[in-house]
């Protein structure tokens, strides 16, 4: 069994236990809760951002010239935003990407954004990639589950967010990163082999803490303590 493959693995129960989510599932059935698409909205822009500068951290370890290039096309498409998929969401809840700016950052989005600025700043290569790969892996993986659902209803409410993360193109795009880690996988000593599969599973299940989040909402304090802070 190659790396890769153990590393996907140890993470099918987390994405099993993603596409089982009411998040997933409300966009399967085309029914998600306006709120919940909003509120993804709205964290996931501020993560792309960060998810860009990390490329940049990538592609400024990365040891081949061929690896270079793949992340600065990636970062190419991020300056350009999932625009696609976040309109498509935004389309259906009724609003804009005016109307949700400026939205402070939930606990979920802090955690993850500081496991992969973490890994950008104290990581190697393989350990950032390791970070970097579960975002991809898992909505390539959701697009797979869902694309039948689009090739039966093509108006279905959801169908260009998942067509996205459906294409072939992401999915040849995930598989060059898993062979990023494989070729590093040969020189692994047993704790860095254990740092890059943290790196991999911390990031998992962050993606199923991220849709949580858009689905149930977060706050910084519980209710009972804002309640508090606020009394005179």
């Amino acid at each position: 069994m190659s790396f890769s493959a153990s590393l996907i693995a140890m993470s099918n129960a987390i994405l099993d236990a993603i596409c089982e989510h009411p998040f997933v599932e409300g966009i399967a059935r085309g029914d998600l809760p306006k709120q919940a698409a909003i509120r993804y909205v709205s964290q996931d822009k501020p993560y792309l951002e960060t998810y860009l500068r990390v490329f940049a951290r990538a592609a400024a370890l990365a040891p081949s010239h061929e690896d270079v290039a793949d992340f600065h096309g990636r970062m190419a498409l991020l300056l350009d935003g999932e625009t696609e998929a976040h309109e498509n969401l935004l389309r259906y809840a009724g609003v804009t990407a005016r109307d949700i700016e400026d939205r402070p950052k939930l606990p979920t989005l802090h955690h993850y954004e500081s496991h992969l600025l973490a890994a950008a700043a104290h990581g190697d290569f393989a350990e950032l990639v390791a970070a970097i790969l579960p975002c991809h892996h898992v909505y390539v993986e959701i697009g797979a589950r869902l694309e039948a659902i689009v090739q039966e209803n093509p108006r279905h409410p959801f169908a260009a967010w998942i067509r996205f993360y459906a294409q072939p193109d992401m999915r040849d795009a995930t598989h060059r990163l898993f062979a990023m880690v494989d070729r590093e996988a040969a020189h692994f000593s047993p704790e860095r082999a254990r740092r890059v599969e943290t790196a991999f599973l911390t990031s998992s299940f962050l993606e199923y803490r991220f849709f949580d989040m858009a689905y149930r909402g977060e706050s910084w304090l519980p209710k009972e303590a804002m309640r508090d802070v606020s009394a005179p």
